[in-house]
């Protein structure tokens, strides 16, 4: 069922939503966060107030482009993103043969482990091969 909400709680939740976490607003109210969400929608439309997206929806819908549609670039600040080093820079090992002999009932799986002397081919059982 629906939760009723005073004029307190929509107060509330116009001056507080986007200042305090979504998740404690909904503990607060006793909702969902998707009730919240719902909420602050019907607030914006209420009180004459753009809901976020929907000049840029109602742009796309009308097949006009940001330019036509007055709306301004996007400002600085907000998400910084990381540094990524390219492909081509990034180190790889060097691959080498590593010479043993087989001992007796094994043969070279192909890996190689690493241990107190160094890296070290791994053997493997031929019975296990075999079957």
């Amino acid at each position: 069922m629906a939760k009723k909400w005073t004029a307190a709680e929509e107060k509330f939740l116009l001056e507080n939503y986007g200042k305090v976490p979504m998740a404690e607003l909904a503990d607060r109210f006793g909702v969902t966060r998707k009730a919240i969400s719902a909420k602050m929608d019907k607030l914006r439309l209420a009180h004459g107030i753009d809901p976020v997206g929907a000049r840029e929806r109602a742009a796309h819908k009308a097949g006009r482009t940001s330019s036509s549609a007055g709306m301004h670039p996007p400002q600085p600040g907000g998400a910084v993103p990381r540094p990524v080093r390219l492909i081509d820079e990034i180190k790889r090992p060097e691959a080498r043969e590593v010479e043993a002999s087989a001992p007796s009932g094994k043969v070279p799986s192909g890996m190689v482990v690493k241990t107190e002397k160094g890296w070290q081919p791994l053997f493997i059982d031929k019975k296990r091969v075999a079957s």
